[in-house]
Protein backbone atom coordinates (compact mmCIF):
# COMPACT_ATOMS: atom_id res chain seq x y z
CA UNK A 1 0.00 0.00 0.00
CA UNK A 2 1.24 3.24 -0.99
CA UNK A 3 0.84 6.46 1.29
CA UNK A 4 -0.30 9.83 -0.32
CA UNK A 5 -0.34 13.06 1.94
CA UNK A 6 -3.68 14.73 3.15
CA UNK A 7 -4.32 17.50 1.44
CA UNK A 8 -7.33 20.27 1.84
CA UNK A 9 -9.39 17.98 -0.36
CA UNK A 10 -9.37 14.88 1.51
CA UNK A 11 -10.38 16.94 4.64
CA UNK A 12 -13.10 18.29 3.06
CA UNK A 13 -14.43 15.04 1.34
CA UNK A 14 -14.16 13.19 4.61
CA UNK A 15 -15.99 16.37 6.59
CA UNK A 16 -18.80 16.19 4.01
CA UNK A 17 -19.94 12.57 5.35
CA UNK A 18 -20.08 13.20 8.71
CA UNK A 19 -22.96 14.51 11.27
CA UNK A 20 -22.72 18.49 11.55
CA UNK A 21 -23.57 18.51 15.60
CA UNK A 22 -22.74 14.69 15.98
CA UNK A 23 -21.87 14.83 20.37
CA UNK A 24 -18.18 15.84 19.99
CA UNK A 25 -15.12 14.39 22.52
CA UNK A 26 -13.79 15.93 25.49
CA UNK A 27 -12.91 18.87 23.40
CA UNK A 28 -16.26 19.70 22.76
CA UNK A 29 -16.03 21.00 19.23
CA UNK A 30 -18.72 19.62 16.88
CA UNK A 31 -17.80 18.88 12.85
CA UNK A 32 -19.85 22.00 11.71
CA UNK A 33 -17.04 23.97 13.28
CA UNK A 34 -14.60 21.59 11.39
CA UNK A 35 -16.81 22.32 7.86
CA UNK A 36 -17.80 25.80 8.07
CA UNK A 37 -14.05 27.65 8.14
CA UNK A 38 -12.75 25.73 5.05
CA UNK A 39 -9.27 28.19 5.26
CA UNK A 40 -8.50 26.00 8.29
CA UNK A 41 -8.57 22.81 5.86
CA UNK A 42 -5.13 23.46 4.58
CA UNK A 43 -3.54 24.23 8.15
CA UNK A 44 -5.19 20.69 9.32
CA UNK A 45 -3.97 18.86 6.05
CA UNK A 46 -0.08 20.02 7.81
CA UNK A 47 -0.84 18.96 11.28
CA UNK A 48 -2.40 15.47 9.95
CA UNK A 49 0.43 14.67 7.61
CA UNK A 50 3.14 15.38 10.66
CA UNK A 51 0.58 13.07 13.42
CA UNK A 52 0.70 10.37 10.55
CA UNK A 53 3.51 10.51 8.90
CA UNK A 54 5.71 11.32 11.63
CA UNK A 55 3.67 10.55 14.77
CA UNK A 56 3.38 13.94 16.53
CA UNK A 57 0.61 12.70 18.22
CA UNK A 58 -1.20 14.47 21.12
CA UNK A 59 -2.27 12.12 23.65
CA UNK A 60 -5.05 13.93 24.59
CA UNK A 61 -6.75 12.70 21.00
CA UNK A 62 -7.13 9.57 22.55
CA UNK A 63 -9.23 10.60 25.64
CA UNK A 64 -13.07 9.33 25.13
CA UNK A 65 -16.00 9.90 27.24
CA UNK A 66 -18.53 7.02 27.34
CA UNK A 67 -21.82 8.57 28.89
CA UNK A 68 -24.37 5.78 30.58
CA UNK A 69 -27.74 6.68 29.61
CA UNK A 70 -30.70 4.66 31.27
CA UNK A 71 -33.12 2.61 29.09
CA UNK A 72 -35.77 2.41 31.55
CA UNK A 73 -36.72 3.79 34.93
CA UNK A 74 -34.93 0.92 36.92
CA UNK A 75 -31.47 2.29 37.29
CA UNK A 76 -30.08 0.12 39.97
CA UNK A 77 -29.36 -2.52 37.18
CA UNK A 78 -26.40 -2.23 35.15
CA UNK A 79 -28.57 -4.04 32.21
CA UNK A 80 -30.58 -0.79 31.95
CA UNK A 81 -27.78 1.15 30.82
CA UNK A 82 -26.97 1.83 26.93
CA UNK A 83 -23.19 3.19 26.38
CA UNK A 84 -23.11 6.26 24.44
CA UNK A 85 -19.21 6.90 22.96
CA UNK A 86 -17.96 10.46 22.32
CA UNK A 87 -14.65 10.63 20.54
CA UNK A 88 -12.86 13.52 19.76
CA UNK A 89 -14.11 14.96 16.20
CA UNK A 90 -10.45 15.67 15.00
CA UNK A 91 -9.14 12.48 16.07
CA UNK A 92 -12.57 10.91 14.01
CA UNK A 93 -11.37 12.96 11.40
CA UNK A 94 -8.17 11.81 10.89
CA UNK A 95 -8.63 7.84 11.60
CA UNK A 96 -11.54 8.78 8.53
CA UNK A 97 -9.49 9.63 6.53
CA UNK A 98 -6.92 6.64 7.06
CA UNK A 99 -9.70 4.26 7.08
CA UNK A 100 -10.46 5.60 3.22
CA UNK A 101 -7.18 5.76 2.05
CA UNK A 102 -7.35 1.91 3.45
CA UNK A 103 -10.46 0.52 2.62
CA UNK A 104 -9.42 1.87 -1.55
CA UNK A 105 -6.53 -0.04 -1.01
CA UNK A 106 -8.21 -3.42 0.10
CA UNK A 107 -10.84 -2.59 -2.39
CA UNK A 108 -8.03 -2.21 -5.39
CA UNK A 109 -5.88 -5.25 -4.39
CA UNK A 110 -9.20 -7.46 -3.57
CA UNK A 111 -8.33 -8.23 -0.17
CA UNK A 112 -11.43 -8.25 1.29
CA UNK A 113 -14.24 -11.28 0.99
CA UNK A 114 -17.28 -10.30 -0.75
CA UNK A 115 -19.21 -12.35 2.17
CA UNK A 116 -18.05 -10.01 4.28
CA UNK A 117 -21.09 -7.81 4.59
CA UNK A 118 -20.80 -6.29 8.09
CA UNK A 119 -18.76 -3.24 9.08
CA UNK A 120 -17.57 -2.52 5.31
CA UNK A 121 -18.39 1.01 3.88
CA UNK A 122 -21.05 1.00 1.08
CA UNK A 123 -22.60 -1.57 2.22
CA UNK A 124 -25.88 -2.66 4.13
CA UNK A 125 -24.82 -5.36 5.84
CA UNK A 126 -27.80 -6.59 7.79
CA UNK A 127 -30.61 -6.04 5.00
CA UNK A 128 -28.34 -7.59 2.96
CA UNK A 129 -27.93 -10.72 4.82
CA UNK A 130 -31.91 -10.48 5.32
CA UNK A 131 -32.59 -10.12 1.79
CA UNK A 132 -30.64 -13.31 1.10
CA UNK A 133 -32.21 -15.31 3.69
CA UNK A 134 -35.57 -14.32 2.67
CA UNK A 135 -35.06 -15.19 -0.84
CA UNK A 136 -34.13 -18.86 0.25
CA UNK A 137 -36.87 -19.32 2.38
CA UNK A 138 -39.30 -18.39 -0.57
CA UNK A 139 -37.37 -20.55 -2.79
CA UNK A 140 -37.65 -23.62 -0.46
CA UNK A 141 -41.12 -22.81 0.58
CA UNK A 142 -41.81 -23.08 -3.49
CA UNK A 143 -40.58 -26.52 -4.52
CA UNK A 144 -41.32 -27.78 -0.69
CA UNK A 145 -37.52 -28.31 0.29
CA UNK A 146 -36.39 -28.68 3.80
CA UNK A 147 -34.34 -25.87 4.97
CA UNK A 148 -31.82 -25.04 8.62
CA UNK A 149 -30.36 -22.28 9.16
CA UNK A 150 -27.59 -21.16 11.72
CA UNK A 151 -26.94 -18.38 13.13
CA UNK A 152 -23.81 -17.68 15.50
CA UNK A 153 -23.39 -14.78 17.99
CA UNK A 154 -20.23 -13.98 19.13
CA UNK A 155 -20.09 -12.76 22.40
CA UNK A 156 -18.08 -9.66 22.88
CA UNK A 157 -16.12 -10.14 19.44
CA UNK A 158 -14.96 -6.49 19.40
CA UNK A 159 -13.42 -6.17 23.00
CA UNK A 160 -11.37 -9.63 22.31
CA UNK A 161 -9.17 -8.80 19.65
CA UNK A 162 -5.34 -8.45 20.79
CA UNK A 163 -3.44 -5.44 20.17
CA UNK A 164 -0.84 -7.49 19.00
CA UNK A 165 -3.01 -9.14 16.01
CA UNK A 166 -4.50 -5.91 14.56
CA UNK A 167 -0.51 -4.85 14.23
CA UNK A 168 0.42 -8.02 12.87
CA UNK A 169 -2.71 -8.29 10.41
CA UNK A 170 -2.10 -5.08 9.08
CA UNK A 171 1.45 -6.05 7.94
CA UNK A 172 0.22 -9.96 6.41
CA UNK A 173 -1.93 -7.98 3.68
CA UNK A 174 0.65 -5.18 3.15
CA UNK A 175 -0.79 -1.82 4.97
CA UNK A 176 1.81 1.01 4.03
CA UNK A 177 4.21 1.27 7.31
CA UNK A 178 3.12 4.67 8.52
CA UNK A 179 -0.37 3.77 9.05
CA UNK A 180 0.54 0.35 10.89
CA UNK A 181 3.42 2.95 13.14
CA UNK A 182 0.25 5.62 13.51
CA UNK A 183 -2.18 2.44 14.27
CA UNK A 184 0.16 0.84 16.65
CA UNK A 185 1.39 3.94 18.87
CA UNK A 186 -2.44 5.54 19.25
CA UNK A 187 -3.71 2.24 20.90
CA UNK A 188 -0.81 2.60 23.47
CA UNK A 189 -2.99 5.73 24.09
CA UNK A 190 -6.34 4.45 24.13
CA UNK A 191 -8.21 4.97 27.38
CA UNK A 192 -11.48 6.05 27.85
CA UNK A 193 -13.73 7.49 31.29
CA UNK A 194 -17.20 5.98 31.94
CA UNK A 195 -19.82 9.36 33.16
CA UNK A 196 -23.09 8.76 34.75
CA UNK A 197 -25.39 11.81 35.84
CA UNK A 198 -27.74 11.15 39.11
CA UNK A 199 -29.47 14.35 39.80
CA UNK A 200 -27.94 17.06 40.12
CA UNK A 201 -24.17 14.96 40.45
CA UNK A 202 -21.79 13.90 37.61
CA UNK A 203 -20.21 10.44 38.33
CA UNK A 204 -17.06 10.19 36.58
CA UNK A 205 -13.83 7.62 37.01
CA UNK A 206 -10.65 7.54 36.59
CA UNK A 207 -8.56 7.05 32.92
CA UNK A 208 -9.41 3.26 32.13
CA UNK A 209 -6.28 1.96 29.95
CA UNK A 210 -7.92 -0.13 26.43
CA UNK A 211 -5.72 -3.01 26.48
CA UNK A 212 -7.77 -5.31 24.37
CA UNK A 213 -10.13 -5.50 21.59
CA UNK A 214 -10.70 -2.28 19.05
CA UNK A 215 -11.33 1.47 19.89
CA UNK A 216 -15.06 1.91 20.30
CA UNK A 217 -16.47 4.79 18.10
CA UNK A 218 -13.23 5.06 16.12
CA UNK A 219 -14.11 5.57 12.45
CA UNK A 220 -11.02 3.52 11.30
CA UNK A 221 -11.85 0.27 14.29
CA UNK A 222 -14.91 -1.32 11.78
CA UNK A 223 -12.14 -1.91 9.29
CA UNK A 224 -9.48 -2.82 11.59
CA UNK A 225 -12.08 -5.53 12.91
CA UNK A 226 -12.50 -7.21 9.60
CA UNK A 227 -9.24 -7.29 8.60
CA UNK A 228 -8.66 -8.92 11.93
CA UNK A 229 -11.40 -11.48 10.95
CA UNK A 230 -9.98 -15.00 11.30
CA UNK A 231 -12.58 -16.39 8.67
CA UNK A 232 -9.99 -13.53 5.83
Amino acid sequence: MEWSPVYEKDIADTLRTMLNWKAPGREQIANFWLKQPTATHKHNATLFNKVIEENQIPELLMAVVVFLIPKNGNTENPKNYRLMTCLPTIYKLVTSIISRHTQKYMDDENLMPKEQKGCCSRSKGCKDQLLISKAILQECKRRKKNLCIARIDYQKAFDRVPHSWIIKSLELIGINNKVISFTKKVMGYWRTCICLHIENKLIETEDIKIQCGIFQGDSLSPLLFCICNPSH
